[in-house]
């Protein structure tokens, strides 16, 4: 039985004729975002998911995965099927949650375009139709945030070009792991994450590992993170840390792990975004600093350290978040900009 069997003549919003419908996990489409090149869509192979069991439903959803082609087709269209809306969050909208955002090159810089909407009445699937300007346009698709997305096919008109979107200008990732915040839940769409907005501003590569509320520094999770190939790493994962006590015994415990894997590879910590400091937090955010200083004592000269409470500046934390943690667009903008700016720093060195 066809996956597409739920789309019935009906309800179909794509009205062209001449579309022509293509697997994305096949050439010449590109999906970026698995750290291990797999295909399908799960951030995690089951192998290691099932060692971290905290992390096993979020692996499944599709948080900073792309889909990149070229083509010269006046429109785009996709159709995909996805995981239930109720799998989400709260602070979600229902773009962030299963919706696709399409961006395409212009001036040399990708800009957006417009987004597929999962209409309101659909829970587990939906396809819609994007049309574009005149030309060659090199696209990259978002996918959803807190999706698993099962099946995604993109469609173009019939005899238009379709080419392998040219690579990034750093193609090896910078892979990012943490919590809610490093997966993006309260973003209002994909393409508003902080990782994609670096990727954008770096044209470079990303792998997108956080994993809403469940990020506990697992030494399963360190050392299949140690052996993927990297141009950086970001960690940050303290709120999902039950207490003090157990980011003292593993914060320090993985960034060993990585650092005897990869000896030159640059490592950022990030404390917390959160200007106003309450007891507890300044308790984790010294065992970051401590993880930073033993480290540079050590002589590792690649690492960095981001103090959180920098970020919002003078914004503040409550325009800049959805519920007083979780950053929104603009806080993601913020994030982008304090993270991007060293990953700027440190690719200039490469």
């Amino acid at each position: 039985m066809s996956i597409w069997i739920g789309f019935s003549q009906e309800g179909l919003k794509i009205k062209e004729k001449d579309v022509k419908f293509f697997n994305v996990n096949e050439e010449p489409f590109r999906i970026y975002g698995l750290p291990d090149n797999r295909s399908g869509f799960r951030r995690l192979p089951d192998s290691i998911s099932e060692k971290a069991p905290n992390v096993k439903p979020h692996s499944f959803t599709s948080a900073g995965v792309r889909v990149r082609f070229e083509t010269d087709s006046p429109y785009v269209a996709v159709r995909i099927k996805h995981g239930d809306y109720n799998f989400g969050s709260p602070n979600a909208c229902k773009i962030a949650h299963s919706g696709i955002d399409l961006y395409f090159i212009k001036c040399g810089k990708q800009v957006y375009h417009s987004s597929f909407t999962p209409p309101l009445d659909t829970e587990n699937g939906y396809e819609g139709i994007k049309y574009l300007p005149d030309g060659l346009k090199q696209i990259t698709l978002y996918l959803p945030i807190l999706s698993e997305v099962y099946a995604l096919e993109v469609g173009i008109k019939e005899n238009s070009s379709l080419n392998r979107h040219p690579d990034y200008k750093t193609e090896k990732p910078v892979v990012f792991y943490g919590s809610s915040i490093t997966q993006g839940i309260a973003a209002s769409r994909p393409g508003n994450i902080y990782e994609s907005m670096i990727s954008r501003n770096l044209d470079c590569n990303f792998v997108d590992l956080g994993f809403s509320g469940s990020c506990k520094g697992e030494t399963a999770l360190a050392e299949y993170i140690s052996e993927l190939e990297m141009s950086a790493f970001v960690f940050d994962y303290d709120h999902n840390a039950p207490d003090v006590r157990h980011l003292e015994n593993t914060h320090e415990a993985f960034y060993k792990i990585i650092r005897n894997a990869q000896h030159e590879l640059p490592i950022i910590f990030v404390t917390r975004p959160e200007p106003e400091l309450s007891e507890d937090t300044q308790a984790r955010r010294a065992v970051i600093a401590r993880t930073f200083l033993n480290a540079r004592d050590n002589g590792d000269k690649n690492v960095y350290l981001i103090d959180g409470r920098t970020f919002f500046g003078n914004i503040g934390i409550s325009d800049c978040t959805a519920d007083g943690t979780h950053p929104n667009d603009l806080g993601m903008y913020f994030m982008s900009q304090g993270i991007g700016g060293i990953l700027h720093e440190i690719f200039c060195m490469l």
